[in-house]
């Protein structure tokens, strides 16, 4: 669907018809996926966090991470760019001058990642260093409208050290959901959740924790509910809430004056939950070397919806009838080995989407650029991008066909 004012009625080549790609084919499962092309070969071409949707629904922007060099030889900054598969162009989603691409906002804007509107084609995003909330459109990025500034009740408490991990949007796009950081005057920290309006900067506060929350993540459908993670919880307060209750206390349903710890029944142990599209319940990983999860809002249902049996990250399709995952067929570290699978529900079949890739960075050395291959599907399920290592220190972004995959594991 073309956007008015983003390129009329031209037709948006695919990813497979783009000059911006290069075909894939893996040696092993025969996929087919096309490689982003920008920069020097070994330069970093990696995908946004999963629970990002980093291309519009229409197919013409893609947004990632570009580094110039790569870990082994030396690299620069990580730099958030768009690819305009109509225009055929790539440019920095910080960009300032439509006339000079190479000219952008200096610091550090994109703290963790925007929340990109698919359909609308723009990105929202925010930051303590720059003062506020910001919107880019993605047809031209050099234009920034700021939103609102840091809501006062946040910087009354001290100083906001992080807004958001990743920012999620309500269903109308007119608030946010911040799962902030603030250091008070004596060193304490706080942890906040809550709604923040756009359009007044108003935060409505929906509490706090005493434990480090984050990856909130407001219900793509609802309002009134978030997903919230206590990450670090196998450090010393984690156990003892674990050795208390019996139970892993990763997964936290956050509402208004109520927190719900979710516990995660079959393997005891729970990490990068994400909503399912039409918010009706959210998967996660269980612990290394076990599978996908699934649990349903209403009925409190939880199911293995995957066998792959040492998923780290997952996403699961629009439909609910596929997953994508990755995972680390040997040790885990930054950098270590990856493989991509695609998982077919109805059948139980999978393939590898990319068979096993060597490490990026060796165990002794290990990256700094998290470099996850973060697997999801975009463009209503059409397609799933993810990040693939290469042994040389580099990394590539691959959109890959779902069709193909289905055809794979149906056969």
């Amino acid at each position: 669907m073309a956007v008015a004012g983003q390129g009329g009625n031209a037709k948006i080549p695919l990813p497979e018809e783009s000059k911006l790609f290069e075909k894939r084919v893996d040696p092993v499962s025969g996929v087919v996926s096309y490689s982003l092309c920008y920069g020097a070969p070994d330069d970093n071409r990696q995908s946004l966090y999963f629970v990002t949707k980093s291309m519009t629904e229409d197919g013409r922007f893609l947004v990632f991470n570009y580094t110039k060099g790569n870990e082994r030889k030396g690299r620069g900054p990580k730099i958030m760019m768009v690819a305009d598969l109509l225009e055929e162009r790539i440019v920095p989603l910080a960009a300032t001058d439509p006339t000079d691409p190479s000219k952008i906002e200096t610091g550090t804007p994109f703290v963790g990642d925007p929340f990109i509107e698919c359909k609308e084609n723009y990105v929202v995003y925010g930051s303590p260093k720059a003062g506020g909330f910001f919107r880019r459109y993605l047809a031209e990025p050099w234009k920034k409208e700021k939103l609102c500034g840091i809501p006062d009740v946040l910087s009354n408490m001290g100083t906001v050290k992080r807004l958001y991990t990743h920012l999620t949007l309500t269903r109308n796009r007119e608030k946010a959901f911040l799962d902030a950081t603030v250091e008070k005057p004596d060193g304490g920290i706080r942890y906040v959740q809550g709604l923040l309006t756009l359009a007044t900067g108003e935060f409505d506060k929906w509490g706090e924790t005493d434990f480090c929350c984050n990856h909130g993540q407001i219900n793509p459908v609802r309002d009134d509910i978030a997903l919230c993670a206590w990450e670090a919880c196998w450090e010393k307060q984690g156990q003892e809430y674990r050795q208390k209750t019996g139970w892993y206390p990763r997964m936290w349903l956050m509402e208004k004056g109520k927190q719900t710890m979710v516990p995660a029944r079959d393997r005891n142990f729970a990490s990068h939950e994400i909503w399912d599209d039409d918010g009706k319940g959210f998967s996660w990983c269980g612990r290394p070397g076990d599978y996908v999860y699934h649990h349903d809002l209403e009925t409190g249902k939880q199911e293995r919806w995957c066998g792959i049996s040492g998923a780290r990250h997952n996403n699961v399709s629009p439909d609910k009838r596929y997953v994508v995952c990755d995972e680390a067929p040997e040790k885990w570290w930054r950098g270590c080995k990856w493989r991509v699978a695609f998982w077919n529900r109805e059948t139980g079949k999978s393939v590898w989407i990319y068979s096993t890739r060597p490490a990026l960075m060796p165990f002794e050395n290990q990256s700094k650029m998290h470099p996850d291959p973060h697997p999801h599907f975009v463009m209503n399920g059409k397609y799933v991008v993810c990040t693939a290592n290469n042994a040389d220190g580099h990394m590539d972004l691959y959109v890959t066909p779902v069709k193909q995959l289905v055809d794979l594991t149906t056969k």
